[in-house]
């Protein structure tokens, strides 16, 4: 193996554990090396500049300087698909941009890296990317590019300067150092407004470095850092308060669930277990999904395996276990603290994958339970990538809705995508009359199925 690829493998082993350590992560990439007369020094600079500033605003930041278009391209898919989920990810790009036109005469932006022969990264794919394949709650993208066109490219292909684009995906915003179409002859520009004004509000912050921008996130979009997260390899430890959280060596964030006189402590997962760390030969399957159509005796020898090894690695206290909560572990948790039947008021839409109108319009065998108003309508006509909603008190997601989860009793909890609205209450867990064994029964489920997934605690004893 060269040590090219060797880089690289670790690059993307690095975003994969260390982004789930802290919900803000940042790629940046500074291209100076161009050759010649075509060579941008300040560029080094500035990045590093800007990965300093990024990592005083609680980034875990990785710099990537003087690319080719082939290994550029491999970063910056490492980097997006680890990006963690309900995370703020950021792409800062120092360096030559131009705009061309195609064949149709349609401009497109391109991000120059350094190896010749015009080769570029489009900034249409990258934002194709972003689209396809970030976790991130808001992505952000800095384009630090004031330069004309290089020497060896020819201006008229397109205008000088980046064009402005039609559009952008959901939840990114995008910073040009310049206005459209316009140029400068310095260089980093926009690291040097990051410099002047760093004490700003972080959003107020990179909106002041911004010559022009666009947005298609909401405000507050930027998400708070985990900064009380226990990251790996730390050995476990209790929690000191609801909600603190630990990621595990293998990228898994849990948050504490408190005494309560009755209830011992013990970490639950933050998501539903992912199909990304248990994969499952189901069709529906994708990373940010929920892992689902596992039988319990083959989660429960994995659970086994993996509490033996981390014990053996001295990463896990003895007497500590991987496992599947209880039933009465599990209404503890989903409940954070409140009685009542849900954590919260309003549209359950916004809090729960559950069957509503875009089932409902499918007009499948599962319809039935759908509801068919316009007012509950959550987009997902199955599974929704976890952590899609908003959390109940102690930082827990899809505690109802999306898939039923497991409990250690064979019981399910929670709802599924295909549960109705009238079956969405915290810690009942009903079951649609098609799946009853008899009536005031325990629901035991020995079989797979795509209804079916779980979420791990880690708790003691």
């Amino acid at each position: 193996m060269s040590l090219r690829v060797l880089a690289l493998s670790f690059l993307a082993s690095f975003f994969l554990v260390a982004s789930y350590a802290n919900h803000r992560v940042a790629l940046v990439v500074g291209n100076s090396e161009y050759g010649g007369q075509d060579s941008i020094q300040t560029v080094r600079n500035d990045a590093l500049t800007v990965a300093k500033l990024l990592k005083d605003r609680d980034f875990l930041v990785k710099s990537a300087l003087n690319q080719k278009r082939d290994d550029l391209r491999i970063v910056l898919k490492s980097f997006i698909e680890s990006t963690p989920i309900n995370g703020t990810a950021l792409i800062y790009f120092g360096g030559h941009s131009m705009t061309v036109k195609d064949n149709n005469g349609v401009e497109q932006a391109l991000l120059l890296t350094v190896d010749g022969n015009r080769k570029a990264i489009l900034l249409d794919d990258l934002l194709e990317q972003v689209a396809e394949s970030s976790a991130a709650k808001s992505t952000i993208l800095l384009i630090d590019s004031g330069q004309g066109v290089p020497p060896g490219y020819d201006k008229r292909r397109g205008p000088v300067g980046l064009n402005k684009p039609d559009g952008l995906p959901e939840c990114v915003s995008l910073h040009f150092a310049m206005n459209p179409n316009t140029w400068s002859d310095q260089g980093g520009l926009m690291a040097k407004k990051l410099a002047e004004s760093k004490n700003s509000p972080l959003e107020d912050w990179l909106r002041e470095a911004s010559q022009w921008r666009l947005s298609t996130c909401e405000p507050g979009s930027i998400s708070r850092p985990a900064s009380h997260a226990i990251a790996p390899p730390e050995k476990l430890i209790r929690g000191k308060k609801a909600g603190d959280e630990w990621v595990s060596p293998h990228g898994t964030v849990f948050c504490w669930c408190p005494e309560n006189g009755e209830q011992s402590g013990f970490w639950v997962g933050k998501y539903e277990a992912r199909s990304s760390k248990f994969p499952t030969k189901s069709n529906l399957s994708g990373r940010n999904l929920p892992a689902h159509s596992l039988k319990q005796r083959d989660l429960a020898n994995h659970l086994s395996a993996l509490t033996e090894a981390e014990q053996k690695a001295d990463r896990l206290p003895r007497g500590w276990t991987y496992a599947l909560p209880s039933p009465a572990q599990w209404e503890y948790a989903a409940r954070a603290g409140t009685k009542g039947d849900r954590y919260f008021s309003g549209n359950p839409a916004l809090y729960a994958n559950f069957a509503d109108l875009s089932l409902f319009e499918t007009g499948n065998d599962l319809y039935q339970y759908a509801a068919s108003t316009s007012e509950l309508n959550d987009g997902f006509t199955r599974f929704a990538p976890v952590g899609s909603f908003a959390p109940n008190p102690w930082g827990l997601f899809d505690v109802f809705g999306n898939v039923w989860e497991q409990t250690n009793t064979g019981e399910m909890r929670g709802g599924s995508w295909v549960s109705p609205q009238e079956y969405l209450k915290v810690g009942i867990g009903k079951i649609p009359p098609s799946y009853r064994q008899k009536p005031g029964q325990a629901h035991h489920f020995p079989y797979a199925s795509e209804f079916f997934g779980f979420r791990l605690v880690i708790r003691e004893g």
